[in-house]
């Protein structure tokens, strides 16, 4: 009798704890290829990623020797890779986009869309990032905070390189005396 109901507990137990594990495994299946097609599309461009962030969907790597950021998206329909190189860029804007929708009783704002969004140098072009689309993804998660990371990070590279460039100017102005 008690080899019988240690066989129905192991039994019950793997039932529960199963799709846990199918879940965490695929999960990082998931992860894994979106690194390693970011990787391999950085490896096209001749650089080397020195810092790569993989979200559920999403992967975003910065080569920060070349000043390239490189973002590769996965939706149901197709995948698609963006390239910015940032010696071009003049800002960087984390956009957070919101409807106002109404039910019987009050109105809320929705997220529609959350975006890291580059002003090129001419101040005509802009390059968007579209993190999250209410269209595509059904939930956030953790998306804002992901945006508001890389768009602080990114425009202090850009500050950076433009406190450099202006030093270098000062340094001409300095020796042309």
């Amino acid at each position: 009798m008690g080899t019988g109901l240690f066989i129905i507990d192991a039994v019950i137990i793997a039932i529960v704890i199963l799709p846990f594990v199918l879940f965490i495994n695929g999960s990082k299946k998931r992860k894994r290829k979106l690194r390693n097609a970011l990787q391999d599309e950085a490896a096209q461009h001749n650089c080397k990623l020195s810092e790569v962030e993989v979200h559920s969907n999403f992967a975003l790597g910065l080569d920060t020797t070349g000043e390239n950021l490189f973002f590769y998206k996965e939706t149901e329909d197709s995948a698609f890779v963006q390239t910015v190189n940032l010696k071009a860029i003049a800002s960087c804007k984390f956009i957070k986009e919101t409807k106002r929708t109404k039910d019987k009783t009050k109105g809320y704002h929705v997220i529609d869309s959350i975006q890291l969004s580059f002003v090129h140098q001419n101040l005509k072009d802009v390059t968007n990032l579209v993190l999250y689309n209410n269209d595509d993804e059904m939930t956030l998660n953790n998306e804002i905070a992901l945006g508001q990371k890389w768009q602080e990070k990114i425009s202090g590279l850009l500050g950076t390189k433009v406190k450099s460039v202006l030093l270098e100017k000062d340094k001409q102005v300095v020796q042309l005396k």
